[in-house]
């Protein structure tokens, strides 16, 4: 089509690409040129802003694309529907394990350890952390480097060196374990077992 306001030429039969003119509803005539007939002032085109034929154009492309979609079988549009409603709920629900502090967790460690297990797991500890006996009580402090992120490594971690100290002592004693920054995190003794401090 020729456009009759910029005098460009395009392939499209509703609106000219360059100026945006909608292009007249009338016939026409050879290679896209239109007829003699005149138009009167009050039937020249209006010119439609860039930004107005945009949203129709989004507009228009929204509704085919729900078109489309309502064209599909029930079945799909269910299980599009189950799977979109299924990864919402499982963001929204998702949690990491949480421990109250203060609370005796006692369900980490599931096996018992042997002697020779107890031993290497103290001697470990020696060789990563600080370990400080004082008065029949015992201090740890770990590094950064071997210190667990999660509240479940750390309680892990607790209850396995207080339970090769047991094994190793043939009783209960009181420890303290401390975070790299020196915080108290944890202790145990003999009457609470383990338990979390905030």
């Amino acid at each position: 089509m020729l456009c009759a306001v910029c005098n460009k030429e395009s392939k499209n039969l509703r609106v000219c690409p360059f100026c945006y003119t909608p292009y007249p509803t009338e016939p026409v005539t050879g290679a896209g040129r239109r007829s003699s007939t005149r138009m009167s002032p009050t039937q020249a085109p209006v010119q439609k802003s860039p930004l107005g034929d945009f949203i129709a154009l989004v507009k228009e492309r929204g509704s085919r694309a729900w078109a489309k979609f309502r064209l599909q079988t029930p079945l799909v549009q269910y299980t599009s529907a189950g799977i979109l409603l299924v990864l919402i709920l499982w963001v929204f629900t998702r949690e990491e394990p949480q421990f109250e502090a203060g609370v005796v967790q006692s369900d980490v460690i599931a096996t018992p350890i042997q002697r020779d297990e107890a031993l290497a797991v103290i001697k470990q500890t020696r060789e990563t952390a600080v370990v400080d006996i004082q008065n029949d009580e015992v201090f740890v402090s770990y590094p950064a480097a071997t210190f667990p992120v999660m509240e479940a490594g750390q309680l892990a971690l607790v209850q396995r060196f207080t339970s090769a100290d047991e094994i190793v002592e043939g009783r209960k004693r009181r420890i303290y374990f401390y975070n790299p920054n020196g915080k108290l995190f944890a202790q145990a003794d003999g009457v609470r077992g383990v338990v979390l401090v905030r």
